[in-house]
């Protein structure tokens, strides 16, 4: 990308406790913070967000790229954006049959807790809560960018499900 250009783009990095996920140029970011989503361009002030399980929005010269992305914080300055999240997958990489399955052992984890007061707030019920948010997040970026198979695949297993 030439010099010039590179005054309205901001730089992107993603990373995951794996790996660096995504390393790039945007015009825009958006990222799914707890209240809301944010729209982040070069020059946008500094800030540090909490981001919910979700879908990411990335445009570039090259068009638009959508990808999952689990709970975790983005640092925000002005020319750069480092979002730190537990997992990120872009559509091509999830499996439908793994998102049902583990929506479902996430809502039977609740299900099985619901009748204990204690437990409310405790990391068991945080977990099935922040599973039920990924499978979500990913459910919703197969319905914007996934192949025609997958999105087939996964309205039928909703269908099944009464989702």
């Amino acid at each position: 990308m030439a010099e010039a250009k590179k005054d309205n783009y901001t730089k992107l990095v993603i990373v995951t406790p794996y790996k660096t996920f995504y390393e790039g140029y945007a015009y825009i970011v958006t990222i799914p913070a707890l209240d809301g989503e944010l729209g982040i361009m070069a020059g946008h002030s500094p800030l540090v967000a909490a981001i919910r399980p979700g879908v990411l929005r990335i445009l570039t010269e090259d068009g638009t790229k959508l990808l999952s992305c689990s709970e975790g914080y983005a640092e925000i300055g002005h020319r750069m954006v480092l979002v730190v999240c537990n997992s990120a997958e872009w559509p091509e990489e999830i499996s439908i049959t793994r998102i049902v399955k583990s929506y479902q052992d996430a809502l039977k984890l609740l299900e099985e807790y619901k009748d204990f007061k204690t437990t409310k707030g405790t990391p068991i019920t945080n977990d099935a809560i922040n599973a039920i948010g990924r499978a979500r997040a990913r459910m919703h970026l197969i319905e914007l960018a996934g192949s025609e198979s997958q999105k087939n695949h996964l309205a039928q297993r909703k269908a099944e499900l009464g989702l």
